[in-house]
């Protein structure tokens, strides 16, 4: 019988790892391969040197255990070296992003506060403070002392009674009287402008169907504050 070489059986054992290759890692298919040499290497030489003390020093017989002991050394060295083969680590994936919520919105800014400050009418061709408008006017100083960031404007008016130019004057002496009115109750004279308009913005008819009309003339005769 023709014995098999080292080379037919290291074939044999290749052809064998390719089959389960799928299942096997490169680590194992090396550990696989060296410990199948290593394994035939030594047993292989171990049975020759058996084979020859067995068989009187018979070439046939030293071969026939040489070929046994290659055999067995793959068989048991690529086991062996299956077995001991060790895996490369793999890192484990990094963890999952936390997904945080978004903090909410931030509230909208508070809504500028409107501050409406009420006006007070005049007598006919009189710049003095009526007492029926006093109230008014200590609404309009505590307002003011309860904001002290705002400013007023004070602007004087008439009706059409009288020339132009006088109604311009008295229309900032009505002006000029309801600031010393605020100045007189704590209000800082910085925060109060004045302006006169004379008889140029009416919000009421001075006459109608060309005849006075009285009512709309006690309007016009007026002093409205206005927040800057």
């Amino acid at each position: 019988m023709r014995r098999k070489g080292h080379g037919f059986w290291l074939l044999w054992v290749a052809a064998l790892m390719s089959v389960s290759g799928c299942a096997m890692s490169e680590a194992k298919k090396r550990g696989t391969l060296v410990g199948a040499v290593l394994g035939a290497a030594a047993l292989g030489a171990g049975g020759a040197a058996v084979g020859g003390e067995i068989g009187d020093g018979d070439d046939d017989e030293r071969g026939a255990a040489a070929g046994i002991g290659v055999a067995a050394g793959l068989l048991i060295g690529g086991a062996l070296g299956y077995l001991l083969a060790s895996e490369p680590e793999v890192a484990p994936p990094p963890p999952a992003p936390i997904e945080r919520e978004a903090p909410p919105p931030p509230p909208p800014p508070p809504a500028p506060k409107r501050i409406i400050l009420r006006g007070v009418n005049f007598d006919y061709n009189k710049s003095n403070i009526k007492s029926e408008f006093v109230s008014i006017l200590e609404e309009a100083a505590q307002t003011l002392k309860d904001n002290p960031e705002i400013n007023v404007k004070i602007v004087g008016h008439t009706d059409s009674h009288g020339s132009d130019d006088y109604n311009q004057r008295l229309s900032e002496r009505r002006a000029q009287a309801v600031k010393q009115y605020l100045v007189s109750k704590g209000i800082a004279a910085s925060r109060l402008g004045t302006e006169g308009r004379g008889e140029q913005e009416p919000i009421s008819p001075n006459t109608e169907g060309g005849k006075d009309n009285p009512e709309g003339r006690a309007m016009n005769r007026r002093a409205e504050l206005k927040v800057q």
